[in-house]
């Protein structure tokens, strides 16, 4: 250590003495570490530190037929869960969630909240005790059990300040009573407000055709993932056998439950960490060049250091000391600019991420600064050492001879150049994927819709299944709403869903009199009658629903073409009949219309869908699709007070713009498309900086010969032709070297794009020329002001 002190001081003084070549480099590594930084602490947060309410015993049990893959599988059937639960002996449990929501009336201000549904035993599963109070027994699921609720801490805090005493309360006049509270950091589902038990004796658990139930499994300690997959395949098979009209072929998935969890965004988070990787190469190949041309001018120095008696390991330690001096400064303010990167990021993080509480769990811990303190020194070592080896190797005898210019020499300049091709290489492979994202956004943005999203927007019903016990008062009540809500000045249509468009929920459908089709997963929503016409979709055969389509006529259905096109092969489906398995009850139904694809979920990715009237299928949920004449924002409070005048117990309606929506569909591809795209451009721009630099300090090298080839009658042109090429030939090498990295990387991106190939083959022609002509650009300046030398001044230069 004490060896290494005066080196330390040495290497202070004298990146003192060159402010501006300090700062440069300082800027350089802060803006590649910090980047590097505050996407890391994001990856950690999400990939690698364990959520406090997990185990690595826990698992996602998916089920889905043998002939689609398991990553497409969906959930369960109450009924083959309960099975499940009762046969297997690899789980220490098995729990049930599912989505729900709950109203709270008999207060000042009725409100709706999302919730789950949950098995009694679903806390002890996920290994998760609650902050106040208790939460559910296997006495909470008897259905003669009083009605029980636990809360979560931040519905607790908004809802009821915080008030311990809320445990043991009832809320409203609901009946229900508050058992618990769980933590701040319990977030599953990512929406969830509250939870409620499931009662296995009602008869919903005994349904086993509509999987939609999530399950979750605490596997045995010492238990193996593959043998607890085993063992369920093997009652899964079982259970085909009993019940192969609605098991046939069905089997499951077992899936460590954070690697479920983070399934759709790992990919994106893994391409946004190797971007900034290769940022980060990019800075360390610039500051490689800045300290070999430094090197150049120190080497009369080190050649009087050797000549003197050092050893060469001294030179190469003192200058592998000034880099990582510099290295570790860059790190320290990427550091600073790593908190204003995470901040940035949080904000942009689409809501899907709820679930992983990032507000709490993206912070600079341990490990991030580990992770910052590490890409310190490694990129100190790894710019440093080059530019050391090469300072240490001087020709010591042709430097201390008086007016020697055995300066770089010409290995030098060939390590320049390498690093210039690198850099454009991987700044190449960069832009290649920016390219391709922007490309796919571009596409997605412009997927034709099939219905008008302008001035549309939704409010949402809420209707208690103890004010609203039969199907006859739930049409009653939404024909009220709607007449109501019609009258209002400024709405043009109001229109009628169990869903948004773009929230779905599956269900299995079968082609009555087609024993041999396969059972067709489909979106089942319950719409009202000129639904289509509200929303300004387009039939493409048959009618639509009207209001003679009464619980009372014949059960009709309206399918989209995803579903006529897979079901039927181009043969005529109206007049053709469905079996839809609802809540576990076949419902055979007549085909009378087949509607334009709506994209209704996934931008992009539409599936078979199925329309009945909501006349005949009323539904607990609802949403009103408001169509306003002009500017909804002044309409949605007068079609609230509308509702409002039908039923003063309806919570607040929750009020979405359906173009919001549709945008915040597209949150995750927008924030994946900019960051890269900010990412590319910072590379880019170092990549441009780093082939100027070499073709700058090239010029000043080459002033003497350029004086002469001007003095032996050169021209310009000559000139100019000669620098512009030497640095075209460079990016050039780069660029080839860059676009077969690309054609294998940018494979990884295939999950992400959208209507195009990961081998787009305009983009991979465009971005090279844009590469091309940035560099040209890039060395055309230098070889401008080489062009302007004066060769009398040239002649007496050293």
């Amino acid at each position: 250590m004490n060896n290494l002190w005066p080196d330390v001081r040495y290497g202070a003084r004298m990146l003192w003495q060159r402010p501006g070549f300090t700062l440069v480099a300082v800027i350089a590594l802060a803006l590649g570490i910090g980047a590097n930084t505050a996407v890391f602490s994001v990856v950690n947060a999400v990939l690698l530190r364990p959520l406090p309410y997990l185990t690595d015993r826990l698992v996602i049990v998916e089920s889905g037929k043998t002939q689609i893959a398991p990553q497409e599988f969906g959930g369960a059937s109450p009924a083959d869960f309960w099975d499940w639960q009762t046969q297997s002996q690899s789980f220490e449990q098995l729990a049930v969630v599912s989505g729900d929501g709950f109203t709270l009336t008999g207060v000042d201000a009725p409100e709706s909240f999302p919730g789950a549904r949950v098995s009694p035993n679903f806390f002890q599963t996920i290994k998760s005790g609650p902050l106040l109070g208790r939460t559910f027994s296997a006495e909470d699921g008897d259905l003669k059990a009083a009605d029980t609720i636990v809360l979560s801490y931040r519905l607790w805090q908004r809802r009821f300040g915080g008030d311990p005493k809320i445990v043991g309360q009832t809320l409203g006049n609901t009946g229900t009573m508050v058992i618990g509270v769980m933590p701040p950091d319990f977030k599953y589902p990512a929406d969830a407000e509250l939870w409620t038990p499931l009662a296995r004796a009602s008869g919903e658990m005994r349904n086993r055709a509509n999987r939609y139930f999530t399950v979750i499994g605490l596997v045995k300690s010492g238990q193996t993932l593959a043998a607890a997959q085993a063992e369920l395949k093997t009652i899964a098979a079982r259970l085909a056998a009993e019940h192969p009209d609605t098991n046939r072929d069905v089997t499951v998935s077992l899936t460590p439950f954070r690697a479920r969890l983070v399934r759709d965004v790992r990919p994106a988070l893994l391409v946004l960490l190797g971007a900034v990787g290769l940022v980060l190469l990019i800075a360390c190949a610039n500051v490689a060049n800045l300290l070999l041309a430094r090197a150049a001018t120190r080497q009369k120095e080190m050649a009087i250091r050797l000549a003197l008696g050092a050893r060469r390991w001294h030179i190469v330690r003192q200058l592998l000391v000034e880099s990582l001096m510099l290295a570790l400064a860059g790190g320290a303010l990427g550091l600073l600019l790593a908190l204003w990167g995470r901040d940035l990021l949080l904000g942009l993080l689409p809501e899907t991420y709820a679930y992983l509480s990032l507000q709490e769990q993206v912070r600079l811990d341990g490990a991030v600064l580990l992770f910052t303190l590490l890409a310190a020194v490694l990129t100190g070592v790894i710019f440093g050492l080059i530019p050391a080896w090469q300072a240490s190797r001087p020709a010591v005898n042709e430097w201390l001879k008086d007016g020697s210019r055995g300066a770089a020499g010409a290995h030098g300049r060939r390590t320049r150049g390498a690093l210039v091709v690198a850099e454009m290489a991987l700044a190449l492979v960069l832009l290649v994927s920016a390219g391709l994202l922007l490309n796919s956004f571009v596409r997605l943005r412009r997927v034709e819709l099939g219905f008008d999203a302008r001035n549309l927007f939704t409010l949402s019903l809420a209707m208690p299944f103890a004010q609203f016990h039969d199907d006859a008062a739930r049409v009653r009540f939404i024909q009220q709403v709607r007449e109501q809500v019609a009258q209002t000045p400024g709405v043009e249509t109001v229109e009628v869903t169990s869903g948004t468009p773009l929230p779905y929920l599956n269900f299995l459908t079968n082609i009555v009199g087609q024993p041999a089709t396969p059972e067709i997963e489909a979106r089942y929503d319950s719409i009202s009658a000129e639904y289509f016409r509200g929303l300004h979709a387009r039939m493409l055969a048959g009618r639509e629903f009207n209001n003679l389509d009464t619980a009372a006529a014949p059960n009709v259905a309206i399918i989209n073409e995803t579903f006529a096109r897979r079901a039927f092969a181009g043969a005529k489906p109206i007049g053709q009949r469905l079996s839809l398995n609802y809540l576990g009850q076949p419902v055979e139904r007549e085909i009378v219309g087949v509607v334009k694809d709506l994209n209704q979920g996934e931008l992009g990715k539409i599936k078979p869908q199925v329309y009945v009237p909501y006349q005949q299928q009323p539904w607990l949920s609802a949403a009103l699709l408001v169509r306003a004449a002009h500017d909804p924002a002044g309409v949605q409070q007068a079609a609230q007070r509308a509702i409002w005048a039908v039923d003063k117990n309806q919570p607040l309606s929750k009020t979405d713009a359906m173009e919001a929506a549709l945008s915040n569909t597209l949150a995750e591809p927008r924030l994946y498309t900019t960051l890269l795209g900010v990412f590319a451009a910072l590379a880019l721009l170092l990549a441009a900086l780093g082939i100027y630099g070499v073709m700058a300090y090239s010029v000043t090298q080459r002033t003497h010969e350029i004086g002469v080839r001007m003095a032996l009658g050169a021209s310009r042109g000559d000139v100019l032709r000669l620098i512009v090429s030497q640095g075209l030939r460079l990016a050039l090498i780069g660029v080839s070297l860059g676009l077969c990295v690309a054609l294998a990387l940018t494979r990884v991106l295939a999950s992400l794009l959208y209507g195009m190939s990961a081998t787009d083959p305009a983009t991979f022609i465009i971005i090279p020329l844009l590469l091309i002509g940035v560099a040209l650009l890039a060395c055309y300046i230098p070889a401008r002001r080489a062009t302007r030398v004066d060769p009398m001044i040239a002649l007496r230069y050293e």
